[in-house]
């Protein structure tokens, strides 16, 4: 299935929905975003790394990093100039820069991690798992989360009937509107996991692993050069 990720990227996230994205997250996961990001840091050894924080949004995930590997340096990155704003305003990057995922703006064998949340769905992955490949350091890894659309009967009733909900929502929230009536379709017509698993595999990363979450609503990724 060939997906305009950045196109929809575009239109999901801008300047009217930057200020609020936090919130947003929070609410709509029930709180299980920070779940996800504790199990993402699971993969960090917390030694001095140099860390690519991957559409960083509004940097997020930099607090988790900075609690986990204090002596860390992160340097975030995301399509939405309005959003590293908001990132910068955190304090916790040496770095914040404007870029596709694709084309990363950094030479090769620079960092140590590689770390991304809500990004897999919207890129063309072989081209960022080359990337990946590229920038990272022998020995370095890669960890990437996001949603996955849930293989169980019942919970892919619940799921459905929860994104009936963010569609009305998103009618009163008038700046998430495109992601409510949207994100369900774009999730369930994905198959992330499955195809960033083969493309490591292709271009050479080793221990790969892949595991659920939250009853098959969301997956972390983690490969080693």
């Amino acid at each position: 299935m060939v997906i305009d990720g950045h196109l929809i990227a575009t239109r999901f996230f801008s300047s009217k929905n930057a200020s609020s994205y936090d919130r947003i997250v929070k609410l709509t996961t029930f709180c299980k975003d920070s779940s996800w990001k504790k199990e993402m840091m699971r993969f960090i050894d917390g030694k001095n790394n140099l860390i690519l924080d991957l559409a960083c949004g509004t940097g997020i995930l930099s607090s988790f990093i900075n609690y986990k590997s204090t002596n860390s340096r992160i340097i975030g990155t995301d399509l939405t100039f309005e959003y590293l704003r908001r990132a910068k305003d955190r304090q916790n990057y040496m770095l914040l820069t404007n870029s596709l995922a694709e084309f990363l703006p950094y030479k090769d064998d620079s960092f140590d991690v590689i770390i991304s949340s809500y990004l897999a769905k919207y890129t063309e992955l072989s081209a960022m798992v080359r990337e990946h490949w590229r920038v990272l350091r022998k020995g370095g890894i890669v960890i990437i989360h996001d949603f996955t659309y849930p293989n169980t009967r019942m919970m892919r009733i619940l799921w459905h009937s929860y994104f009936q909900i963010l569609n009305e929502l998103g009618k009163v929230i008038t700046s998430w509107r495109d992601v409510f009536s949207s994100l369900d379709k774009l999730i369930q017509l994905n198959p992330w996991v499955n195809d960033l698993v083969r493309e490591l595999y292709l271009t050479g990363f080793r221990s790969i692993s892949k595991k659920y979450y939250t009853y098959g609503t969301s997956a972390i990724v983690c490969a080693k050069k």
